[in-house]
């Protein structure tokens, strides 16, 4: 919205939810900085964003694996910066209304859209649930840092971080499978972290929950319509971070809308390349996670860690090879059977509705779960 109203045209934001960032809780989540060699700051003003929302810029993590031993990534230039989601004082969400007010986006509040006329951009988050973060927001008197463990224990096929910023802290198990049992892994994240940093305390903890689906294969246009972060399944596969991919794919619908350059020919450039590769590098963790078990997490750990430059190391895993390619045909067989909710949207070339409006999306079925 706020690329098209720059550009001189009258975007208007139908937001079904009262406030920005309705999906969240102000929790922390973080822009990934290793994927490519431009900072990721850099890169949001490559986009005509300015950072006026809080930032917490973090060199070193502590990694455990499923034996508990601490391994540290630290590395010379940030490895994440941390930011608030949710309608909360420095959230990226009010940074970014914020940014479009100034540039004359008309936002309609409380008015989910159930028809569409013209062109029209979807952003409405992910179509169904394949992977389920559950947690707490906190405040704290720690100082800052950041701890992940790999362990399907505490987060099957996923991982639990703990990230504490300013006296906020934010703790959740991010599980990939056997979701249903939830409850049990969110409260063995707590006992490890509980264990492993002392004085941990939750002061006045809030529980919240999201969900994502990272097992399909993108979907950008349907008619008129162009679906943009994870309302076009354009997200990390292997650790679920998208930020990026949703802000860039963002950028590109609109430049799309302004230029009539083909949206989906600009995605399958600058996005789908590292995409697939992320579906690769899921493929090949859960095949080697079946194959050694739990161990798997401490040999990546090792390796990562071990590295003179790890951010070096982690960005030509993100980048598209030859080899991995060998395993692109048996990830898109899998992910016939990995969604475990289906897209109901109405496929007719004709059909006017934004399926998240219609009542019919599977993803319902997990909240109600």
């Amino acid at each position: 919205a706020i690329t098209l109203a720059r550009a001189g045209l009258r975007p208007v934001v139908f937001e079904r939810n009262p406030g920005v960032g309705g999906r969240f809780a102000g929790d922390f989540q973080g822009f990934e900085n290793w994927s490519t060699q431009e900072d990721v700051l850099n890169g949001l003003a490559a986009l005509g964003l300015r950072v006026n929302f809080k930032t917490g810029a973090f060199r070193r993590v502590a990694f455990y694996g499923p034996d508990g031993r601490k391994r540290e990534l630290a590395a010379s230039r940030p490895v994440f910066y941390l930011v608030r989601r949710g309608d909360v004082p420095g959230s990226l969400d009010r940074g970014l209304l914020e940014q479009a007010l100034e540039a004359g986006v008309e936002v309609r509040w409380r008015t989910p859209l159930r028809r569409t006329q013209g062109p029209t951009i979807v952003a409405t988050g992910p179509r169904f649930g394949d992977a389920l973060c559950v947690g707490y927001t906190f405040t704290t008197r720690l100082p800052d840092q950041a701890h992940a463990i790999l362990s399907d224990r505490l987060a099957p096929l996923g991982y639990s971080y703990l990230l504490i910023h300013e006296g906020h802290g934010t703790i959740v198990s991010c599980q990939f499978a056997e979701l249903r049992e939830w409850r049990a892994h969110l409260e063995r994240t707590v006992e490890a972290f509980g264990r492993l940093v002392p004085g941990l305390r939750l002061e006045g903890a809030r529980p919240f929950s999201g969900y994502g689906n990272v097992f399909s294969p993108p979907r950008l246009v349907h008619g008129r319509r162009l679906y943009v972060g994870e309302a076009a399944g354009l997200q990390d596969a292997l650790w679920g971070f998208g930020l990026r991919y949703a802000l860039v794919s963002g950028q590109l619908a609109a430049r799309s809308l302004i230029t009539g350059e083909d949206y989906s020919t600009l995605v399958l450039r600058r996005l789908l390349p590292r995409i697939r590769t992320g579906m690769e590098n899921r493929a090949l963790l859960e095949v080697s996670r079946a194959l050694f078990g739990e161990r798997v997490y401490g040999w990546l750990l090792d390796r990562a860690t071990a590295r003179p430059d790890p951010l070096a190391y982690l960005r030509r895993q993100y980048a598209p090879s030859a080899w991995k390619r060998l395993v692109w045909p048996i990830v898109r067989l899998g992910m016939r059977f990995r969604s475990r909710y289906e897209d109901r949207r109405c496929r007719d070339p004709g059909c006017t509705c934004v399926w998240c409006a219609c009542g019919t999306e599977g993803s319902r079925c997990l909240s109600r779960a």
